[in-house]
C-alpha cells in the first residue's frame, strides 16, 4: 500500500466523540450557578472545572486532528465549539464569583 492509500483508509475511519470532558465541566458550571456563594461549592467547582479544562485540552487536540484528517468534520467542529464555549463559560463564572 502506498502512503496515499494508507491516509485514505485512515480518513474513512470514524472519529471519536470528543465531548466527554463535559462530564466534568457541566457539574462545575451548575455548582457555580446554583451554589456559587458557598466557599465549598466554589472550590469544588474550581477543582472539577480545572480537571475538565485539562481534559478538554486533550479532547480539542483530538477533535482538531480529526478535523484535519477529514474524519466526520461536522462532528469534530461541533466538539470544538462546545468545548470552547464550556471552557469560556467556566472561566467567566469563576472570575465572577
Amino acid at each position: 500500500m502506498t502512503d496515499q492509500e494508507i491516509r485514505a483508509e485512515a480518513a474513512k475511519e470514524p472519529g471519536d466523540d470528543h465531548t466527554w470532558p463535559l462530564v466534568l465541566l457541566l457539574p462545575a458550571l451548575l455548582l457555580l450557578r446554583f451554589l456559587g456563594e458557598h466557599a465549598w461549592a466554589y472550590w469544588t467547582a474550581a477543582v472539577a472545572g480545572g480537571l475538565g479544562m485539562m481534559c478538554a485540552a486533550v479532547a480539542v487536540a483530538g477533535a482538531a486532528r480529526d478535523l484535519v484528517r477529514g474524519r466526520r468534520p461536522w462532528k469534530a467542529a461541533f466538539a470544538l465549539v462546545v468545548l470552547a464555549c464550556g471552557a469560556f463559560a467556566l472561566v467567566v463564572r469563576l472570575v465572577e464569583s
